[in-house]
């Protein structure tokens, strides 16, 4: 067996030693991170693999490795692929409830929810009242590695990165002994802090539930089915599609028939979206007409709604290759977009709500 495969392996089982399930709650996660931490550093075993040049680009079976990309990689690995339907699991806290839905979009989400007197991002159906409703946030439980390794940077030293865990891989100055000892610190450091990490690294959440244990629940990538909901004392439980969005309704299609009037004319188009949407604009872009159209027409906004969903959809169809960070904005701020190109997309995306 060559060096590289028994170090690849002894870091495998480090992983699965130090946590053989995906944490549940936020107690569980400093020792998985700083699992992750561990797999990490043995994916650069030796000066001769360590990447001194990273770009922040972490491409596949590279010979070498940055400190960024070890660090991506081992959290890529450590969350198995997600199943079709993802089985959530929660018990009650002093504040709530909190559990897990196993792996879901490429994490280890931790949720914590709380019943709500009401759903605070729009109405989901017309004539459909929810049963019950619960809010709160949803968290990677990775995501504290990335966030205590640039807080170790800091610490470490006084330079001024403009890339922290790329210019810092990069630097000179360090050497692979540093490197070692900053995997050491980076550990310790989300062994003892990752638990409250998580509350300053989630994402909203809303469940809406309705009779016979189905509804929605409403996560930062998209708006998915729930099923088989059920909550007594001790348990709450529920499944959902998380592979399979929420598709428009009657109401996202009213959306956006609303959207494509607020867009009359050239003179109302705003064309350098920056994504904010102040109230008393007078110029609106293809994003800000959504979100307006998604309050008046359901009384709020959610980022992931069908409606606005759908209009990505075909942004993305529109402009394959062309590498949109955000696709309504930069799609809309295109110098290649024509006023009639807003129209059409919004005519596009009602005709395909059937």
């Amino acid at each position: 067996m060559s060096h590289l495969v028994r170090v690849a392996l002894t870091g495998a089982l480090l992983l699965q030693a130090a946590s053989p399930r995906l944490p549940a709650t936020p107690a569980d996660v400093g020792a998985w991170d700083a699992a992750i931490v561990r797999r990490a550093a043995a994916l650069i075993p030796a000066a001769t693999q360590w990447d001194r040049t990273s770009t922040g680009d972490c491409p596949a079976k590279a010979a070498s490795m940055s400190l960024r990309c070890a660090l991506q990689q081992a959290a890529d690995e450590a969350a198995p692929n997600q199943p079709t339907i993802s089985d959530c699991r929660f018990h009650p806290t002093s504040t709530g409830w909190e559990g897990s839905c196993g792996p879901l979009f490429e994490e280890a989400s931790i949720f914590s929810v709380a019943r709500a007197a009401a759903v605070t991002t729009g109405v989901w159906r017309k004539g459909a009242t929810p049963r019950e409703v619960w809010a709160g946030t949803m968290s990677n439980a990775a995501a504290p590695v990335m966030y205590e390794a640039r807080q170790l940077v800091g610490a470490l030293t006084t330079k001024k990165y403009n890339a922290q865990l790329v210019d810092y891989n990069n630097d000179p100055d360090r050497s692979f002994a540093d490197l070692q000892k900053f995997f050491q610190l980076l550990a310790e450091r989300v062994a003892a802090n990752a638990a409250a990490d998580l509350a300053k690294l989630n994402d909203d959440v809303e469940i809406e539930i309705h009779d016979g244990g189905s509804g929605v629940i409403r996560t930062y990538q998209g708006w998915f089915p729930v099923t088989g909901f059920s909550v007594n004392a001790t348990a709450m439980q529920f499944q959902f599609d998380g592979k399979h969005e929420v598709p428009p309704n009657a109401l996202d299609k009213e959306i956006l028939e609303h959207a494509s009037t607020v867009i009359a004319s050239d003179a109302v188009w705003n064309r350098a979206d920056d994504r904010k949407c102040p109230r008393g604009a007078t110029k609106w872009s293809i994003y800000c007409a959504v979100e307006r159209a998604m309050i008046e027409v359901t009384g709020g906004f959610n980022h992931r709604r069908p409606a606005g969903q759908l209009v990505r959809h075909i942004v993305d169809e529109r402009s394959a290759n062309r590498n949109y960070s955000h696709r309504m904005m930069d799609y809309n701020n295109d110098p290649r977009t024509s006023i009639a190109d807003v129209r059409s997309l919004f005519t596009e995306a009602i005709a395909r709500i059937k």
